[in-house]
């Protein structure tokens, strides 16, 4: 038997309904909202009074000449309501962005971190960071209404830990801890792979069933399967990194075993098929440097190309395999190397997935402007945890 909501959780997500139809749009009528929430008109009217009164939404004359009443549109205050967004995916590398409740990105900027040494000093530079930036954009008036964090690592809801972090410094880092204790903001952590599938599914709603594999610092995979974010009891569902497809003669520094995938297709193991690439650049660096020599397109990385592709396309056919998904992407930087790997991809997936292939499977890659994406997702996220009335 489902347990019967109290009239605060009902108000609250009535609430959360008409907001949710404003978010994007400036040109609707209470009586639109009403349409499109299925909330009687009364609802909705009482509902955007109070809101009004709190400032959250303002109305104002529908503009235009048309004979007889203009009814009021409804604007959401959208400036007013802010959220951090922290991209924490790189070694030695910040990304940090303001958005407003649009997901208008008001602040985007990236940090040289190489001199913290610890998850403690990222999270303090961070505050004193985005401090600075509050003020420069004249936000000190401004709702923050939460921080989110995209991280190489899972976060175990368990232990509030970070674990299986492809960067050393955040494993087994409180993270979550650590930026409520810093920013008093109500805080969200998530693996890099599911932000970018949540971003997905934000900008195309209509795939109910998506999964994103995402090679970056490490590799993670976001799985939405009926327009749900797939989770796990404790956060580990669709990890990935120690899948056993890779080389048998690397060992797994963090597992022991032989083999795990994350050895080869993280930045860090693809980089390696370059020995002459100065290992003192920061990885960022020692990456554009392997897309320079990869875009020669001689004997040796066509070779690379072939093997980089066949393990990836390995691990997409497992993935394609197990969640049927409407559309399979390929995010993060390998997305920078995707024309020259996708034949030997696609093979795999050809040969390993024929059932999804010939149901119209689609395969797409975008390019990790490194942090759009993954902002966005995370904007998404903190919006989706507010309650308004609160």
């Amino acid at each position: 038997m489902n347990a019967i909501q109290d009239v605060t959780d009902i108000k609250s997500g009535n609430t959360k309904a008409i907001v949710n139809v404003l978010r994007f749009s400036d040109q609707l009528t209470k009586k639109d909202v009403s349409e499109q929430t299925h909330l009687s008109f009364a609802t909705v009217s009482n509902l955007c009074n109070e809101m009004k009164e709190r400032n959250i939404l303002t109305d104002v004359k529908r503009s235009g000449k048309s004979v007889g009443r203009n009814p009021n549109v409804l604007s959401l205050n959208c400036d007013r309501y802010c959220m951090i967004a922290l991209d924490m995916q790189l070694e030695n590398d910040l990304g940090i962005a303001i958005l407003n409740l649009r997901n208008d990105v008001l602040l985007e900027r990236s940090y040289d971190i190489s001199r913290l040494k610890s998850a403690e000093e990222i999270v303090r530079f961070a505050k004193r960071t985005c401090d600075a930036c509050v003020a420069e954009l004249g936000l000190e008036n401004a709702d923050f209404i939460g921080i989110g964090a995209a991280v190489p690592a899972v976060y175990d809801s368990k232990t509030g830990l970070l674990t299986l972090s492809a960067v050393d410094l955040y494993e087994r880092a409180p993270l979550k801890e650590l930026l409520y204790d810093a920013f008093g903001l109500p805080p969200y952590v998530d693996n890099i792979a599911n932000i970018r599938a949540i971003s997905i599914h934000t900008r195309f709603p209509e795939l109910n069933n998506l999964v994103c594999m995402d090679v970056s610092q490490g590799v993670g995979v976001g799985a939405i399967s009926e327009g749900n974010l797939i989770r796990g009891k404790n956060g580990y569902a669709t990890e990935v990194a120690h899948v056993p497809i890779g080389d048998p003669a690397l060992i797994c520094p963090s597992c022991g075993g032989r083999g795990c995938v994350e050895l080869e297709l993280s930045l860090g193991g693809m980089v390696r098929y370059y020995p002459e690439i100065d290992r003192s650049l920061p990885l960022f660096g020692r990456w554009e440097e392997f897309v320079r020599l990869m875009r020669l397109r001689d004997e040796k990385s066509r070779r690379i190309a072939a093997r980089i592709g066949t393990v990836s396309g390995s691990l997409a056919s497992i993935l394609i395999n197990l969640f049927d998904p409407d559309t399979f992407f390929v995010t993060g930087y390998i997305s920078d190397i995707f024309d020259l790997i996708e034949p030997s991809f696609s093979e795999q997936i050809r040969q390993r997935s024929r059932m999804s292939v010939d149901a119209g499977l689609k395969i797409r890659s975008e390019r990790s402007d490194p942090s759009s994406s993954v902002y966005v997702g995370l904007s998404d996220t903190v919006y989706n945890l507010w309650d308004p009335l609160k």
